[in-house]
């Protein structure tokens, strides 16, 4: 719990002071789109050819009529498959940029997909940033989103990443949140270094619409993302303690509370609620934790 807190910590410091330096790639052109690509993964434009290779080199990635005259089909369709974007996007016939897998109510798919991301849990170095919008709405639109880090190179000792967008969630309703929670410790359980962050909402809002690029932190000398962070939160702590998981929920009017308690047990009771599987006894603990809230939300 200690080693949950600390690390929170330290990456709310490392980005409470950073801003999202996100262009407004949709009304650029082709060459734009291509060097923005790369930058928001971590590849600067004059690295391209280093990390990329496709027969270019420094010279004609530093321009931008050279750069237009060697990019083809091929050249875009596997820059799009690198880095897990839409090809559609990159050539400029789609605002949208990735795509989003939707797994609520379906932990079990949530799972299947982790699996096959990581083969090993002993190899696991990804991070998983679990992002709430910092401010609630009263309409049920998507306020949460799971990105995945997943290392594929790396450039002068820096990370290049491929990101993974998972969702959708509503935080603040009840049924949504429960699934997001175990969804959570399955990324726990599959070895994932998960950060908590609450960010800006409408940049959350159009990270969600597929209409904007992640930002790559080059400050970073390990690398990292960037976001327009307003704080963080301990995701264990949301998964463990009952009253972190109800903080925030929209209540209904106080029916839903209870709900979401017996949402969370019976979820558990499928095996999704546990964050180390190694230590049963503390899970046992922690689940009697549910049930004596219910308890006393029944009384």
């Amino acid at each position: 719990m200690l080693g949950d807190i600390l690390a929170g910590l330290q990456l709310y410091d490392r980005f409470k002071k950073k801003t999202s330096k996100n262009i407004d790639v949709h009304k650029e052109d082709l060459v734009t789109r291509f060097v923005a690509l790369f930058e928001s993964h971590g590849v600067s434009r004059n690295q391209i050819p280093e990390f990329f290779k496709h027969d270019l080199d420094i010279y004609t990635c530093s321009k931008d009529e050279e750069l237009l005259k060697s990019l083809n089909p091929q050249i875009l369709a596997d820059a799009s498959a690198l880095f897990a974007t839409n090809k559609d996007w990159l050539e400029g016939s789609s605002d949208e940029v990735y795509s989003i897998m939707d797994f609520y109510k379906h932990p079990e798919s949530f799972e299947s997909y982790l699996k096959e991301l990581v083969p090993s849990k002993k190899e696991n170095q990804m991070m998983a940033y679990v992002l709430k919008a910092d401010k609630s709405s009263l309409s049920r639109d998507y306020d949460s989103l799971i990105v995945i880090a997943e290392p594929i190179g790396e450039l002068n000792d820096r990370e290049i990443y491929k990101y993974h967008l998972l969702g959708q969630w509503v935080n603040r309703y009840w049924k949504s949140r429960a699934y997001l929670t175990a969804c959570c410790a399955l990324l726990y359980k599959y070895g994932f270094m998960v950060c908590g962050s609450v960010v800006k909402r409408n940049w959350l809002e159009e990270v969600i619409d597929k209409t904007v690029l992640l930002d790559y932190n080059f400050d970073d000398k390990q690398g990292g993302l960037n976001f327009p962070t307003r704080g963080s939160w301990i995701v264990a702590d949301f998964i463990e303690m009952p009253d972190e998981f109800l903080k925030g929920m929209d209540t209904e009017g106080g029916c839903a509370t209870t709900l979401a308690i017996q949402m969370w047990l019976d979820l558990s009771d499928c095996g999704y609620m546990r964050c180390f599987p190694e230590h049963d006894e503390d899970h046992i603990g922690v689940e009697q934790s549910y049930k004596s809230k219910l308890k006393s939300l029944n009384v």
